[in-house]
């Protein structure tokens, strides 16, 4: 059969675009050069090939990473309101600031407060006004060292040992190292961090508003996580890269992190699409909580691209009974629930079950 792609605009020529044609189906794929280069990576696709990426074992020990690289250069005002939020006295702080948050919404809203705002902000501006400018740079650097705070050597030092400790876990369940070395920049007067990781040129020292440039600054030396690998994880790109692994074991052609144009002629946003002997099936990736609003917009989804079957991929576990109900009545959505509790192996063997093939 003949086929003519004709192109209305120069538009199309910017874009990568594939055609999938069947009975009574027809789907354009629109991918992002820019995500498939991501996911063409070298590095990002041997992360993609650690078995038991999923896994909670693994996914824990990530997120774990990621939060002391965070913490590491964190102001002291930070760590201080983090030591706190893990207290008891916390708790009943909440508990006191919920029960008066009512009075406090009516004491915002009346004239009493606002007459009161109004006098503070003359006396203010009035103490302002009358402070010599010496001083009120004294006072605006004091403020920001609060907030933002010197970078605490020792801290910084048992961060690292923290980062790499945890990295070398990793390594030794994945076969992958995601460290790369960095360091701290600070400003060589004043100590506080301008930068993680070298830049071009010269920052301005948020203390002294000193001009400081790269080679003058003091340095730290740290680990943090390989950019590449932060972006896929803090997008959550790497699980649906990670389904269309699992899927190409299975067969499938696959296509990650697309648009596909519906019958409807919108564009939706698809994890994962996959082709396999003429059936068109389509994957939802989801790592965090899923409401029911999810899976009903899941479902119409499917709809509008006449998806042949369809899979829900979750780490953690459907919402209620009542949305699980939904999905055993529905048989073009087959759900993969906690996927985190499972070895890669039980996913596969589920999964290709499910799909009537099986699996290696």
């Amino acid at each position: 059969m003949p086929i003519s792609l004709i192109p209305l605009d120069s538009t199309v020529t910017k874009e990568n675009i594939t055609v999938l044609i069947g009975k009574n189906i027809l789907l354009e794929i629109i991918e992002d050069p820019a995500m498939q280069t991501l996911l063409d990576d070298k590095l990002v696709k041997g992360f993609i090939k650690a078995p038991n990426l999923c896994h909670d074992d693994v996914r824990f020990l990530i997120d774990e990473l990621f939060r002391e690289e965070v913490l590491m250069g964190a102001p002291n005002a930070v760590m201080s309101f983090l030591e706190l939020a893990q207290s008891p006295e916390f708790e009943a702080l909440l508990s006191i600031t919920k029960k008066a948050e009512s009075f406090m919404q009516d004491l915002v809203n009346s004239e009493f407060q606002k007459t009161i705002w109004k006098e503070f902000e003359k006396f203010i501006q009035a103490k302002f006004d009358k402070m010599p400018k010496e001083e009120m740079e004294r006072f605006k650097a004091d403020i920001l060292r609060r907030t933002i705070g010197k970078a605490d050597m020792k801290a910084v030092q048992d961060g690292n040992q923290r980062i790499i400790s945890i990295g070398e876990k990793i390594q030794e369940k994945t076969g992958i190292d995601i460290l790369v070395p960095s360091s701290l920049l600070l400003c060589p007067k004043c100590k506080v961090i301008l930068s993680i990781g070298e830049f071009r040129g010269s920052k301005k020292c948020y203390i002294c508003s000193e001009s400081v440039k790269r080679e003058s600054m003091e340095r730290i030396p740290i680990n943090q996580v390989h950019d590449r690998i932060r972006e896929i994880w803090r997008r959550n790109i790497w699980f649906e890269a990670y389904m269309a692994k699992l899927l190409r074991k299975l067969g499938f052609k696959t296509w990650t992190s697309v648009h596909v144009m519906g019958a409807s002629g919108i564009l939706h946003e698809v994890d994962v699409l996959a082709i396999r002997k003429g059936t068109v099936l389509m994957c939802e990736c989801k790592t965090g909580k899923v409401s029911r609003n999810h899976v009903f917009n899941f479902n119409t989804k499917i709809g509008d691209l006449k998806a042949h079957v369809s899979v829900l991929a979750l780490v953690g576990e459907l919402p209620e009974p009542e949305t699980r109900e939904f999905i055993k009545k529905n048989p073009a959505i087959i759900s993969l629930e906690n996927m985190g509790k499972m070895m890669e192996s039980e996913v596969l063997k589920h999964l290709g079950q499910k799909l009537s093939i099986e699996a290696p």
